[in-house]
């Protein structure tokens, strides 16, 4: 009998799928962008070679109904797929959505063998929510099979929506309103004001938890990158000036309501903006603006595992490719008495996507 195999088809900004059979993985090449047609072409010929001849028992896809992978996964594995696949199997395979913060984890528990669950934090750009808004400053409790959302920084609201990526003063905005105005030095006080109403009248303004999104805000803040020419410049820029050798941090809220833990940052921004108006230097700034951060996720693990009792944290997500947020929280927890798991082999952005997706999908029943 014929061995059937798995096929995860990871994320859509950094492509790279994963094919599994007899215990034996295989990554596709990585990709880069769906978005960009040339490379939507070529997943969709890379899948569909690596699948030619096999017998696929399942199908792992990211949640999110707009992802290119998502789609092309239900319209070719489907049951309504076209009739070219697969004319070598009876059976077609059977189609599982994961949440996109669930695969982040979820690789750390594959590169680790860990069967137990963790608390999971992921921070990174984007990912589609159970709820249908836009997550990425997450805490989950994760294992194999599925998660719970237990914390999650405070939804935040994009203005313009994907346009906040390369305009990140848009985020600055949006956080810290009328205040935010004058320290948003090189954009016309016309498109200030534009983006102030957007936001008080709800206009394009969908809402995410993203901490790629908080670090745009404080570059932009920091008048380092009010607009972004290429991927993450404004994080990469805010962790290149911090300085390495401040301890202190910003005050932070935490709430609790329906959905868990919540930590607001708006008292972030505010001790940002005092101590530029004292003239404080950007490094510093910089700095406090990254222990604030992880200071924030140490108190909240904190009170989760003193909720679950679990010790176990994995991190993942593309922010932890910052080495300040990742070395810090780290050291923090293990001094805290956790034991932090984190992507050895695979490298912490969307390229890890697929191996979760495969973790999940080998468990799910």
């Amino acid at each position: 009998m014929k061995a059937r195999a798995v096929l995860a088809l990871g994320a859509d900004t950094k492509s790279r799928f994963l094919i599994e059979k007899d215990r034996n993985i295989r990554f596709g090449p990585e990709i880069g962008d769906l978005g960009i047609p040339e490379n939507y072409e070529r997943f969709e010929k890379e899948v569909k070679k690596a699948v030619r001849g096999v017998s696929l028992d399942r199908v792992a896809y990211d949640l999110h109904p707009g992802y290119f992978s998502a789609r092309f996964a239900l319209a070719y594995f489907a049951a309504s797929g076209p009739v070219e696949y697969p004319k070598h199997s009876r059976k077609r395979p059977r189609l599982i959505p994961v949440q996109h913060h669930h695969a982040h984890i979820a690789s750390v528990l594959e590169e680790h063998s860990l069967k137990n669950p963790v608390i999971g934090i992921c921070f990174d750009g984007t990912g589609f929510g159970a709820d249908g808004k836009m997550w990425g400053g997450e805490f989950i409790l994760a294992d194999k099979t599925g998660f719970k959302r237990l914390a999650h920084f405070e939804y935040m609201k994009m203005p313009g929506v994907e346009k906040v990526i390369r305009e990140p003063w848009r985020m600055a905005l949006s956080l810290m309103g009328n205040s935010a105005f004058p320290l948003i030095k090189d954009i016309t006080g016309k498109y200030k004001r534009v983006i102030l109403s957007m936001c008080e009248k709800n206009i394009n303004t969908p809402l995410t938890s993203s901490v790629g999104r908080i670090f745009d805000a404080a570059a932009a803040l920091l008048g380092i990158c009010s607009r972004a020419s290429y991927e993450a410049e404004g994080p990469i820029k805010l962790e290149q000036i911090s300085a390495s050798d401040v301890k202190e941090g910003y005050g932070f809220d935490t709430i609790r309501d329906k959905t868990g833990y919540v930590i607001r940052v708006k008292k972030i921004f505010l001790g940002m903006a005092g101590d530029l108006r004292k003239g404080k230097k950007k490094y510093l700034i910089a700095a406090k603006f990254h222990n604030s951060v992880v200071n924030a996720a140490l108190l909240t693990v904190k009170r989760l595992s003193k909720d679950t009792g679990i010790k176990n944290v994995a991190v993942s997500g593309g922010v932890f490719q910052n080495k300040i947020i990742k070395t810090r929280m780290i050291k923090k927890l293990n001094s805290a008495g956790f034991a932090v798991y984190a992507n050895d082999k695979m490298p912490a952005n969307d390229f890890n996507i697929s191996l979760g997706q495969y973790h999940i999908s080998r468990y799910n029943k």
